[in-house]
């Protein structure tokens, strides 16, 4: 099974997304007691209830963490979701209770163990589970197949609990050493604002990377007794940090909720965000980070790094300036924006708060190109969505392409907009399958039929797949592929309930040849069926690593492969001995030229070149007369073109 960094990138934002109405109400207990002073004992039920399920949440977050993680790995990588959260836990339970004198106790700060673990135990799960000299059922035994995989990971899920128990703690104290010791040299005479500077910096990345409090990791290796000594005269790190860099938490996301409000056009990102507004007033941003999210979200990466940088360096320029009047107030990191400006100048000044307000505004602007960036690539993945739901493709597939993280800007705009076109004809219309038949002018028989896709558009016309072009550029071709597989399946299932078995090829696209996932379903499906699969030529020139297992994994079920436009272009000689495939279809390219003495030579050598090498050959475009007593001549059995018959709806095939 592949490893997939779109896949842990994935399951990681589908992980943080669930656990994201946990956050409301845990951020709902925060306001109560740290904003508005609420009494932990109060006896309001309601609150109280909020109360007792935010401080589970921060009891039991690590554990929801890694239910969540394994959760959509082993979705995601089509293993058992139990096994791999028994694993998770397994190792985690390992490190986070420790039984001392009969007693149970709970070590803390675990986070960044719950992050860890679930990723590297699914991964060394699936890994040697692979290993077929771990299996203790190795053959094909009558039990169920469910019972076989939980039997066969018995030995591995040991090795994964056995190895990360023995290996976990030495890296983790290795690490804890090496990272302590390296920030107390680097750091040790290090200026208050240069330390300031780098836990800003640190702390961010720890965030964005691992969804974990970055404030609290970076405790546990770099001492932060800096943060309440002064930057300024009157103002310490830690107020410099909260009320000037991070306006509505990590990554100033205050700006960004704003920026959402006037700009997005994505109603996911401006409900969270109205979602996340009052709590972000107060700089309590996990509803954000988790829901939009900005975790792992690499569009969004360069703001949420560089706006504090800008807010570090013109705040300090300010405070360079301007004296910090004494003061009598107390400043928390939950004091909102504007209000800490005001009480840091004594109620008195307002230049902080103009201060603060600058900040906001340049941070919207910041922002805001990436956050068009982010709504145009939420958009493309919408219209999979759509497309899906149109076509009834409920499978999730292995790998789904993303748009190039080098395309300039002006591409995916434009790409942006030729696929929002395409998916909305799409959708507005229905796809059809229209069959050609393939003739044996030997015996003067039908061979079999090529599955065509066609529109019906809204207006009822039929119409060739126009789309097709743009579907390669936006990455759906999966989806088409999966739509005619599941097309083909009940079309033959209607034909065998009328005796009648017809061979039936399929085209697939370089890129679903490439997905194991899409083969086995195809194997799953059509096995048996009669049914060749039609693979373009130049997929052999472009995949020839990436597809050629999976391509004698399709023979080895039964499957005839037909290579596709055989001449187009991307023929190469050397491929010819080694192509596994059983029949060579000879482009219509080739058979135009047949009307000029080279263009009759060249065709009849090709053909027989093939012959000698045991290729069934079939060839396409037949349109005339003089194109059939020229191929019969040449000893070409199987025809296909508008001579004999166009490409027609289902209901005729029966008929043919």
């Amino acid at each position: 099974m592949k490893i997939s960094n779109n896949l842990l990138h994935l399951s990681l934002k589908e992980a943080f997304l669930d656990i994201v109405p946990f956050y409301i109400i845990s951020s709902l207990g925060i306001l109560f007691i740290n904003v508005f002073n609420i009494d932990a004992n109060t006896n309001n039920i309601v609150i109280k209830s909020f109360l007792h399920i935010s401080n589970t949440f921060s009891y039991l977050f690590p554990i929801f963490l890694i239910i969540a993680i394994s959760y959509y790995l082993a979705n995601n990588y089509h293993i058992s979701r139990f096994i791999s959260i028994c694993i998770s836990l397994l190792v985690f339970i390992k490190f986070a209770w420790v039984i001392e004198n009969n007693q149970l106790y709970y070590n803390h700060h675990m986070e960044i163990y719950a992050f860890f673990i679930p990723i590297i135990s699914t991964y060394l799960y699936i890994y040697l589970y692979k290993i077929k000299s771990l299996k203790i059922i190795k053959e094909n035994y009558i039990i169920s197949n469910q019972l076989k995989i939980v039997v066969n990971s018995l030995i591995p899920i040991l090795i994964v609990y056995l190895f990360l128990t023995f290996l976990i703690p030495y890296i983790s104290e290795f690490l804890q050493i090496i990272l302590e010791k390296f920030f107390l040299s680097i750091t040790e005479n290090f200026s208050i604002e240069i330390k300031t500077f780098i836990q800003v910096i640190t702390t961010h990345i720890i965030w964005w990377l691992t969804g974990i409090h970055g404030t609290h990791i970076y405790n546990i290796f770099a001492d932060l007794s800096y943060s309440q000594q002064e930057i300024f005269q009157n103002l310490t790190s830690e107020t410099f940090i909260y009320s000037f860099l991070v306006f509505g938490g990590a990554g100033s996301t205050l700006s960004l909720i704003i920026a959402i409000i006037l700009k997005s056009k994505n109603h996911h990102n401006r409900k969270i965000s109205f979602i996340s507004f009052p709590f972000a007033i107060f700089n309590i941003n996990e509803i954000l980070l988790f829901g939009l999210p900005i975790i792992m979200n690499f569009t969004l990466l360069i703001p949420f790094l560089l706006l504090p940088i800008i807010n570090f360096f013109t705040s300090y320029l300010v405070f360079s300036f301007f004296a910090i009047p004494e003061s009598d107030y107390i400043l928390s990191w939950t004091t909102p924006i504007f209000v800490s400006g005001y009480l840091l100048g004594n109620a008195q000044s307002y230049i902080f708060v103009f201060l603060q307000l600058f900040n906001l505004i340049v941070g919207v602007f910041v922002y805001l190109p990436f956050l068009k960036l982010y709504d145009q690539s939420q958009e493309l993945n919408n219209n999979t969505k759509k497309l899906k739901e149109k076509f009834n493709i409920k499978d999730q597939v292995d790998i789904i392409e993303e748009i190039s993280f080098f395309k300039t800007q002006a591409e995916i705009i434009k790409e942006k907009s030729n696929t929002h076109k395409m998916v909305e004809d799409l959708i507005s219309g229905d796809l059809l399958l229209y069959y050609q038949p393939k003739i044996d002018i030997k015996n003067d028989q039908c061979y079999g039929f090529e599955a065509l896709l066609r529109f019906k558009t809204k207006d009822n016309k039929i119409v060739g797949p126009y789309f097709i072009s743009q579907i390669e550029k936006a990455g759906y071709n999966f989806v088409i592929d999966l739509w005619v597989i599941n097309q083909v399946l009940q079309d033959l299932e209607k034909w065998h309930k009328k005796s009648f078995f017809p061979r039936i090829s399929i085209n697939l696209s370089p890129e679903s040849i490439s997905n194991e996932y899409i083969i086995n379903k195809i194997i799953r499906k059509l096995k048996n069926k009669n049914v060749e699969i039609e693979i373009l030529e130049r997929t052999f020139a472009s995949e020839h690593c990436k597809f050629m297992k999976n391509i004698l994994k399709l023979k080895a079920n039964g499957f005839a492969i037909s290579i596709d436009d055989f001449g187009t272009g991307f023929s190469s000689l050397q491929y010819l001995h080694i192509l596994p495939a059983n029949i060579i279809k000879l482009d219509k390219t080739l058979l135009d030229n047949i009307t000029t003495s080279k263009g009759k030579i060249l065709y009849k050598d090709i053909a027989k070149m093939c012959q000698h090498l045991n290729y069934t050959l079939i060839s396409e475009g037949v349109e005339t007369k003089e194109d059939v007593d020229f191929l019969k001549s040449i000893k070409i059995d199987i025809i296909q073109g508008f001579y004999y018959s166009k490409a027609i709806p289902f209901n005729e095939v029966y008929f043919f």
